[in-house]
């Protein structure tokens, strides 16, 4: 496949994987914040409709660098595959198994995905949780609220870059190894075929899926400190201080340590893996969709190459005869 059609293909992934998941992201995050007990749940006890309304706050920021993420991403990760592979064959890294190539692959790539995506996840989580004040009836929208305090302080949209590796990068890699051997063993079950991109579609989806929700669970915690990590710098900054004026929760500047032990001392194990549930369904249906609809679109494209190549050679014979 071509780096042009394997751009495209990434991207249409990330559209349809982001404008899928981003409602559930949504409430993970509101539900992984200092005030979620405060804001979005009443005292009784039961969940607030604040929880569920705006639930495409902060959809702009990750548009944009969902689809440059994923462009960056699938293409460092083809290339790197594919290097690993070539010198397999020619005799380098002989004794290295598949799963250590594509782990290898998936880190490089995650690196340089993670470089593009942090900024607009900063964006997106602080625009996620802001609430206008009450006596501002109008005003920008949440997005270009987070832009305008952010311009202002521009190397804060990198808070939270260690915990985004420390979370993406093993879960990435995780994910994929799983993935490859999910459908590499759905494949030899299924006894499918190479031309039979019905069922490679299939078994892409489902090994996706699994994969992404099976090693989702694992980096709950580390998603949970980040998110706080996060919405500290959008209070630091003003962005989101009308929401947490007043409210408990951390000061800005903590480190991720100190708000593991904040969130532990106050909450229990239980707060590190609020809203897992919802996690991991975000993340099988968001791996099935974005590794789905990648392969999907790499399989429609090289299979219409093929068409077009054999058209033109059937043309080609057609005048020569």
């Amino acid at each position: 496949m071509s780096s042009f059609n394997g751009l495209e293909a990434a991207i249409i992934a990330a559209l349809a994987s982001e404008g899928a998941i981003h409602p559930m992201d949504t409430v993970i995050t509101r539900m992984q914040s200092p005030i979620y007990s405060s804001v979005y749940k009443h005292l009784n006890g039961t969940l607030s409709r604040t929880l569920f309304s705006g639930l495409y706050q902060g959809f702009g920021p990750t548009l944009v660098a969902g689809t440059l993420s994923s462009a960056a991403f699938f293409t460092a990760y083809e290339a790197s595959k594919k290097a690993f592979e070539n010198a397999q064959s020619a005799g380098y890294m002989l004794g290295v198994p598949r799963p250590l190539i594509h782990i290898a692959s998936s880190a490089v790539a995650e690196l340089l995905a993670c470089a593009v995506q942090n900024p607009a996840e900063v964006l997106k989580q602080n625009a996620q949780v802001y609430q206008r004040p009450l006596h501002c009836e109008k005003g920008p929208s949440p997005t270009m609220e987070m832009i305008r305090q952010f311009r202002k302080y521009p190397s804060k949209l990198w808070a939270g870059y260690s915990a985004l590796v420390a979370s993406q990068l093993p879960n990435m890699c995780l994910t994929f190894c799983l993935y490859e051997m999910f459908k590499e063993d759905l494949l030899e079950r299924w006894k499918t075929e190479k031309d039979d991109i019905r069922q490679q579609l299939e078994a892409t989806i489902l090994g996706a899926g699994a994969a992404g929700g099976c090693a989702s669970l694992f980096f709950v915690p580390i998603h949970v400190v980040k998110t706080r990590m996060r919405l500290a710098v959008g209070e630091e900054t003003g962005s989101t201080a009308s929401s947490l004026k007043g409210k408990p929760g951390l000061q800005p500047r903590v480190g991720a340590f100190a708000i593991a032990r904040d969130v532990l001392r106050k909450e229990g194990v239980a707060g590190l893996f609020r809203g897992s549930a919802l996690t991991c369904v975000a993340a099988v249906v968001g791996s099935g969709l974005y590794i789905g609809f990648y392969e999907g679109n790499a399989m429609l494209i090289s299979l219409s190459e093929s068409r077009g190549l054999l058209c033109m050679l059937l043309s080609y014979m057609n005048t020569a005869t």
